[in-house]
């Protein structure tokens, strides 16, 4: 059925480019598979599965472009294709749509000369047997939850997700992607306590290895075992704080945005070729983006706009030494359009534990909320779990107050770890995907104020 609306779909939109009703479309067919599995625990110990649940669904986003009366426009509409709505009627109300939405015209991506080798961008055992592997999940959870001293467990979610899309555009462009998302959740209290505060928590990844479902299960513990025992952050104007690689690879997503074409085209802040991020006596940034590491979420053999996907070196010794340049915007503004796309690769620093050694400083375990203004390349958040160690080592575990930082700041002077760790986080409802393969951690010496007690 899937096979036939598609062929029915591409049929009827080439005979409107025929009839000039149309000078382009794009099409991506995603067929979804998911396993879901909600669990309680009677003992507050082990999962017992209460609910288990397949889903399935196809989906269908199809991009029109319609001629313009102006030279040197294009129409362009998007919509989401049904299966129980006849094919004409739909894409006739798209090229309506389109003629009210007019843009500068671009080429779509065309087939490459040569294909582009093959990149493994799933976990094979979630696409063939998502059952063995939810039960492999579940001994690994049990197993981690049993040295979690002092925690009860309450319930917990775990979604293994599959999804394979057909991409294709007028041009003759036809690809195949893949993508396996995992996602666990748990909630937890202190054993023996009142149920009056708990911590609920989530994880996700794209491959189970990455999952890590032990390292799950201790910051859980650790956010049980600190609940009310915590005191606010100092306040302090310049702060020295030590941040994690979830917190440092969203930083560096932000900069990333800058270094796209699309915000000089759109006339928004953007860095060019030659341009100096960060400075100063600590470890230089070193940023690329590979689409190549195997098992990553933002691995592909094409970028998202249909170009071959390439690796490159964005940013060596805090100078920017090329940008995104994407299929649309690249034309746009004169420049050949590079491919380049991928997962963020960040070259590892000096920092070790003895190098931290008498310094003092502000380790934030979790932030609440890392808000990240990718314009002014600034960012806030609350401290949701940290500690302050003092020069002579002693440690107080923090909690709340307001971190806030600058990006351009924050990258000079500062120290990356020399032990490297992966981010591989799936799209959600409110961030975007993130891969990142690099430093686990980062000392920020600049641009940091803490407002607390």
């Amino acid at each position: 059925m899937e096979q036939k609306f598609i062929n029915d779909v591409t049929n009827q939109l080439n005979v409107l480019i025929e009839q000039k009703m149309l000078t382009g479309w794009s099409l991506k067919a995603t067929e979804s598979r998911s396993l879901q599995r909600l669990y309680s625990s009677p003992d507050g110990a082990t999962l017992s599965c209460h609910q288990s649940r397949k889903v399935d669904g196809d989906a269908y986003k199809l991009s029109v472009y319609t001629p313009s009366e102006t030279d040197g426009m294009v129409g362009t509409a998007m919509i989401d294709l049904v299966t129980y709505q006849p094919i004409e009627q739909q894409l006739a109300n798209a090229a309506e749509m389109a003629k009210g939405s007019q843009n500068k015209a671009w080429k779509l991506a065309a087939p490459p000369a040569t294909k582009p080798a093959p990149v493994e961008t799933c976990d094979p055992l979630i696409r063939d047997n998502p059952e063995t592997s939810a039960v492999n999940i579940e001994k690994e959870f049990t197993a981690a939850f049993a040295s979690a001293d002092g925690c009860h467990l309450n319930s917990a979610e775990l979604f293994l997700n599959y999804y394979v899309s057909h991409n294709m555009n007028s041009e003759g462009l036809a690809y195949e992607t893949e993508l396996s998302e995992l996602y666990l959740e748990a909630a937890m209290e202190k054993a023996g306590q009142e149920n009056d505060k708990e911590v609920h928590e989530h994880a996700t990844s794209v491959t189970a290895a990455d999952l890590n479902v032990k390292g799950f299960i201790n910051d859980c513990a650790l956010q049980v075992a600190t609940l009310g025992d915590s005191e606010e952050p100092e306040t302090a104007d310049n702060a020295t704080i030590l941040i994690d690689k979830n917190a440092l690879s969203q930083m560096l997503d932000a900069v990333l945005e800058q270094l796209n074409c699309t915000n000089e085209y759109l006339k928004l802040p953007f860095l060019n070729s030659g341009d100096t991020f960060g400075d100063g006596k600590g470890d230089a940034l070193e940023l690329s983006l590979d689409p190549t590491i195997p098992g990553m979420v933002l691995s592909s053999a094409y970028a998202i706009d249909g170009l071959p996907a390439k690796p490159g070196l964005l940013i060596e010794n805090n100078e920017v030494k090329d940008r995104i340049i994407g299929n649309r915007f690249g034309q746009h503004l004169e420049l050949n359009p590079n491919g380049i796309s991928g997962n963020l690769v960040v070259k590892p620093g000096t920092l070790t534990k003895d190098s931290l050694a008498g310094k003092e400083y502000t380790e934030v375990i979790k932030f609440s909320s890392l808000l990240i203004d990718a314009r002014k390349l600034t960012w806030s958040s609350e401290i949701k779990l940290g500690k302050h160690i003092a020069a002579d080592g002693t440690v107080t575990l923090v909690k709340g107050g307001v971190v806030s930082g600058n990006l351009k700041e924050n990258f000079t002077d500062c120290l990356l770890s020399a032990t490297t760790g992966n981010v591989n986080v799936p799209q959600s409802s409110y961030a975007p995907p993130l891969g990142y393969k690099g430093p686990d951690a980062m000392l920020i010496t600049r641009g940091v104020s803490i407002a607390g007690k």
